[in-house]
């Protein structure tokens, strides 16, 4: 982190040293006189270890000789007309740091019993010539750095930089020294001087942001002080990459080792470290300013521009201090405060505006126009389907346009050219573009964020944000949200501190109605939506064949036409969500060493969303028509409406939510033993209750005017139905309602939680680190045998390079040992189980005058309780080359006990199962973090992250009941004895002559009935798992003058997924289907080159013994490797140059231009996009191209 000074801070230090300097001279006088007469004797040969910048020569002569024990005599003008001086001594004798530290400043000096008497060096000592190196030093965008550490190499003679960032040193004339500049948070620099006098130094930030300190949540501490496995990502890096996927923690991707996100679809999308539980939450806690928050409220109240750091906790020593949630890793998000002291206002905009575009609808391999209609004429089989069964009622009264031809040509009433004009017609139609035009929009992102923070004397700081967003989805969705942060921090005395930080978000979703009776993916693709004059053109041929249509509106007398531009017309689908959060700190000086802090943080959220279908729309009509009885002469002569015939279909659903959180801790943290050993301690304890409860309500015949619903008899509708209506679905003799009119529920999680946690380190070597935490909660069972288990933490780390022998190692800056072992947790889900019967409502014409009847859906459970994972953890730091080269290795294994999941049970308990811990897990691996700086020179820099994971998986135990079959362990993916995860397969055995798929049993015979009983599970053949084992990430960055260019490079390896397949065998052909359908068998001896089964046309055929689908469909020939590398983002920025940005009155301004998946390297040799699919089912995603966005950031002055 960049430390800036501003002139009138340094003029009040300036001023306060002085008054200081003053008041020490009659003491330190005193002290002479004290230690004169007490006659001790000191050594001159006393270990001597100090740092100073800038600071008054008399302050150093007192340090000095309160570490040796001596005491300095000396003029008191003479040594005041030296100015400020630096020294930095580490563990050196008092005689040679004097030798090399006064020659400099024209002093000597002579040792006098336990006296140093330092004097003016003598007139006729001979001095060499000298000349000024001057300079001045400056980060990246040309802001000078006041306090920069200028040493001459070798020695301990240097200064610090001014308030302009200017030095001068004086050099032996001649000489061609070499000068050390370092300054906090900025990457040290050595300065060759050749023959000029003046030189503009710039020093870069740290490659390895924010890495000397550790948020946990809980407390902020040294990284050298803690045998933990963390990792650390800037709030810039965060920011940066959040233009382009709107999500906070998608950016993470890549950033740190350990950290997966896979975008599988179905697959467990943010994992650390691995899969820790089955049934459980798998993902990480995740923790705001040291409060734990849920995912779906980080992306609602945060905004990235807003953060300031993001540390990753990954092993038992960090994380356990969490507890019981804990198990599965913690991203810590810290964000940004105001900077004490810094009292201008600083005012930033950004804005950025990203498109992604329309989908990639020829990605998902659906048949075109013209291979349906070939396809239909095929397969067209009238002695299947005759036409009387499928015009009829019973046999579901649907005909589709390219079937009429054939059955006309089938039933003679058109000729063989007509049937083929009618087809090739349709043939030549192709909806894509109405599609893109009608149902879809582009995607698009844009967001704008105005932040400012400032200070006022040292006591008050704000950090504040107004934030917009809008985001247009592909569905037609269209959010708009606003985002307000203000982050107060008081220092009301010296001993006490309060922060306060409030969060505001106010969101709106308006989405379009997509029409009630179109899928976009199976749409047949020549249904064309508008004609050439645009049209709407009528789809009723989806929902009845026009016989059967005209029937149904002239026994109801209602317009049944269904139009799929009209009907996006009739209704509206809208929400608003308001998220608001307080997060109040206060912290209390009380004794040296020790403090109290407390928080509190209250959090609210409420939604409402509305859906609401006029009387106009198709889903309305319809449904009226189905509780709608023709009439009956002579006793009704007019249908008769059980629904209201006018007002359309309203449905309000609430969401509320109240979090709160209180804490009470207690910190202590003192150095002794003659500054050799420190202690850091925290004991506290932590209440949190969350409740949410939701409810939805459904009216019919409303009116969104006047805001009224007409009544009906709901309840008979819901409960019993009416017979003998309009239009009834086959084989349902009477029509419910199915849309409940009411329904409400509730969940409610609660936490006491004690915890400790104790760092102990000596002589700054040498580490040790424990915690303990006790969780309570509603959520485990009440007996005894599971209650108060603690969940806890050891670690140890060396500071290796501290030691002794390590001095003469100079190409290492830094090598650290970490180890540690501990127990963490993870809570069963709310609302699975505990320690009561959960139950649910049901109210049915069958309880009448008795009262509500309930379900036991989950049965109590006195013994469940956290699922325990035990981690070891052994890791290992190292800098090289003045922090050229830094990387972190760590290996671990992590054993997961008592897995909380469903499991069958006997069922005359009353229940089929219950949810339970069941079973064992472990996960084991590495991961490395390489950051390299490659080239670095006045205008060009180059540096390198690498980051790699490798995680291995297997299920140790699973207490699962009954015996395990070939089609049921192909369907599974946690098996004992196998990683977590997993992929089975068939094994083929390729198709019969016949056609129908085959496979071999265990051994090795072919076998093509599935209920053959020598098909067992052994049958089935491990293919492997659906989380990448390797994952990984690498980025470079350059900077050459104001251009900043960086990319990033993503890889998953060693993972696998089904293939897409045809899915289509058997029926009419009613719907798109997948182009993989042509390479189907048709004949006897296509089995030798295709292994698609053939197409039958009766469902019963597809039925039979002889043929089972799932043969093919699971078969090992249809699992593909997953693994790829995508080209994730690429960045391009400008800064301008600062004499413009004055010119502007700004003080900087940066364009950038950023993209992102530009590019695919895929295992695979079907074009399948793994970030896409959907690993299990082989089903493809609806898959985008390369996003593109544009973005500016202005510093105002």
């Amino acid at each position: 982190m960049k430390k800036k000074r501003t002139k009138k801070r340094l003029t009040d230090e300036l001023s306060v040293r002085k008054f200081l300097i003053k008041m020490k001279l009659p003491l330190f006088l005193l002290m002479i006189l004290f230690l004169s007469v007490n006659g001790v004797a000191f050594s001159q040969t006393a270990k001597i270890s100090v740092n100073f910048t800038e600071t008054p020569l008399s302050e150093v002569f007192a340090a000095l000789g309160k570490q040796s024990k001596m005491v300095f005599l000396y003029d008191h003008k003479l040594i005041e007309s030296k100015g400020k001086v630096s020294l930095k001594a580490d563990n050196q004798e008092l005689e040679k740091v004097l030798k090399e530290f006064l020659p400099p400043l024209g002093l000597t000096y002579i040792f006098e019993d336990s006296v140093v008497v330092v004097r003016k060096a003598p007139a006729d000592r001979p001095v060499k010539a000298v000349r000024m190196i001057t300079g001045v030093v400056t980060d990246e965008t040309g802001q000078p750095l006041p306090g920069v550490h200028v040493v001459i190499k070798g020695t301990h003679k240097g200064i610090a930089t001014d308030v302009n960032g200017k030095f001068s040193v004086a050099v032996e004339d001649g000489t061609k020294p070499v000068f050390v500049l370092s300054f906090v948070g900025m990457e040290p620099l050595e300065l060759k001087v050749s023959e000029k006098d003046n030189y503009k130094v710039i020093l870069s930030t740290k490659l390895q942001k924010f890495d000397d300190v550790i948020v946990t949540g809980y407390q902020t501490i040294s990284r050298e002080r803690s045998a933990g496995s963390y990792s650390r990502v800037s709030g810039e890096e965060v920011s940066k990459k959040a233009n382009l996927t709107g999500n906070i923690l998608e950016t993470l991707e890549g950033l740190t080792p350990g950290l997966s996100v896979n975008y599988g679809i179905g697959e467990d999308k943010f994992l650390i470290r691995g899969t820790t539980s089955i049934n459980s939450s798998t993902e990480p806690l995740i923790v705001v300013d040291g409060v734990a928050l849920e995912e779906g409220n980080i992306e609602e109240l945060i905004n990235s521009n807003d953060i300031e750091s993001v540390t990753f906790l990954k092993d038992a020593t960090s994380a356990s201090i969490w507890g019981a949630r804990a198990a599965n890793g913690v991203i810590v998000i810290t964000t940004k405060s105001g900077k004490t002291g810094d009292h201008r206002l600083k005012i930033t905009y950004d804005g950025s505006f990203t498109y992604k575009g329309l989908p990639d609808f020829g990605y998902k391999g659906l048949m075109s126009s013209e291979q349906i209609i070939q396809s239909a004429k095929e397969i067209f089989d009238p002695e299947a389907y005759p036409w009387a069964t499928v015009t009829t009622k019973n046999g579901g009264a649907l005909v589709y346009p390219h079937e009429i031809p054939l059955y006309q040509y089938a039933n003679n009433e058109i000729d063989e050219a007509e049937r083929d004009r009618q087809l090739e017609a349709l043939a030549k139609l192709d909806n894509r573009s109405q599609i893109e035009k009608y149902l879809l929009q582009p995607a698009l992102f844009t967001k704008h964020t105005i932040s400012f923070s400032g200070a006022a004397n040292n006591i008050y700081s704000i950090y504040g944000s107004v934030g917009y967003e809008y985001n247009q989805s592909t569905e037609r969705a269209n959010t708009n949200k606003i985002m307000l942060n203000f982050k107060h921090n008081i220092q009301l005395k010296k001993w006490l501190k309060i922060d306060l930080t409030t969060n505001l978000s106010v969101q709106n979703v308006k989405t379009g109605l997509m029409p009630a009776y179109t899928n976009v993916n199976t749409i047949l693709p020549y249904e064309m939506l508008a004609d050439e004059e645009g049209n709407p053109i009528d789809h009723s041929h989806t929902i009845f064949y026009k016989d059967y249509q005209d029937e149904l509106e002239t026994k109801s007398l209602l317009d049944l036409s269904y139009v799929p531009l009209n009907d996006m017309k009739e209704g509206f689908n809208k929400s608003k969500s308001v998220n608001g959060r307080v997060n109040l700190g206060i912290a209390i000086n009380l004794v040296k060493g020790l403090k109290y802090e407390g928080r509190f943080q209250y959090q609210q959220n409420y939604s409402k969303s509305e859906l609401f279908y006029s009387q106009n729309s198709s889903l309305v009509r319809i449904e009226l028509a189905r509780f709608t009885k023709p009439a009956n002469p002579p006793s009704t002569t007019a249908p008769t409406y059980y629904l209201p015939t006018t007002g359309g279909r309203y449905t309000l659903a609430n969401v509320d939510g109240i979090n709160w959180t209180i804490r009470n801790q207690f910190n202590y943290d003192r150095v002794f033993g003659k500054d050799k050993q420190q202690i850091t301690a925290i004991l506290g304890m932590e209440i949190q209750s969350g409740v949410s409860t939701s409810n939805s309500n459904t009216r019919r015949g409303y009116d969104p005017q006047s805001q009224t619903y007409q009544a009906y008899d709901e309840k008979e509708l819901a409960t019993n139905g009416i017979s003998g209506a309009v239009y009834t679905n086959f084989g349902t003799p009477r029509n419910t309602l199915v849309t409940k009119m009411f329904s409400q529920s509730e969940t409610e999680k609660r936490f006491v939680s004690f915890y400790s946690n104790v760092a102990y380190t000596y002589n700054s070597k040498y580490t040790l680190n424990g915690s303990i935490r006790v969780d309570q909660s509603n959520l485990y069972g009440s007996d005894p045998s599971v209650q108060f288990k603690p969940i806890w933490s050891l670690g140890v780390a060396w500071n290796l390079k501290r030691e002794s022998f390590m001095d003469q190692v100079d190409f290492l800056n830094r090598l650290d040992f970490r180890f540690s072992y501990g127990l963490g947790g993870n809570s069963p889900k709310p609302g699975k189980g505990g320690p009561y019967n959960l139950l649910s409502a049901r109210a049915n014409s069958m309880f009448a005058g008795l009262g509500i009847g309930y379900d036991i859906m989950y049965p109590a459970n006195d013994k469940i309780h956290w699922e325990r994972t035990r981690t070891i953890n052994g890791g290992i730091d190292v800098a090289m080359f003045n922090n050229r080269i830094t990387a972190s290795i760590d290996v671990y294994h992590k054993l997961t006990t008592d897995l909380l999941a469903t499991k069958p049970t006997d069922q005359t308990l009353g229940w089929e199962s219950f949810y339970t811990n069941f079973g064992d897990m472990k996960n084991q691996g590495f991961e490395v973090s390489l950051r390299t700086k490659n080239i670095f020179s006045r205008n060009f820099s180059w540096s390198t992250v690498l980051t790699m994971t490798n995680n291995r998986n297997k299920v140790l135990k699973l207490n699962l009941d009954g015996a395990m079959t070939a089609s049921k362990k192909v369907y599974m993916d946690y098996i004992e004895d196998y990683a977590g995860n997993s992929l089975f397969a068939y094994r083929w055995a390729g198709l019969s002559e016949e056609g129908n798929p085959q496979v071999f049993n265990a051994e090795g015979e072919i076998i093509g009935d599935y209920q053959d009983e020598s098909l067992t599970e052994n049958a089935v053949k491990f293919m492997g798992v659906t989380q990448p084992k390797w994952y990984g990430a690498l980025t470079n960055n350059f900077s050459y003058k104001g251009f900043d260019f960086s990319f990033m490079l993503v890889y998953n390896f060693g993972h696998k997924m089904r293939r897409d397949v045809n899915n289509f065998w058997y029926g009419r052909l009613t719907h798109n289907v997948s182009k993989k359908f042509l390479d189907r068998w048709r004949e006897p001896g296509d089995e030798k080159y295709t292994d698609v089964p053939k197409y039958v046309s009766k469902t019963v055929e597809n039925k039979t013994k002889s043929r089972n689908i799932t043969f093919y469909e699971l078969a090992d020939i249809n699992v593909l490797d997953a693994s790829y590398v995508k080209l994730r983002d690429i960045t391009l920025s400008y800064s301008l140059p600062k004499s413009l940005c004055d010119k502007l009155f700004m003080d900087r301004i940066t364009l950038r231009a950023q993209a992102s998946n530009l590019f695919l390297i895929a295992a695979n040799n079907d074009g399948i996009d793994p970030e896409y699919h959907h690993y299990r089912s082989g089903l493809r995603g609806t898959k985008y191209g390369p996003s593109w966005s544009f973005g500016l950031t202005i510093n105002f002055k």
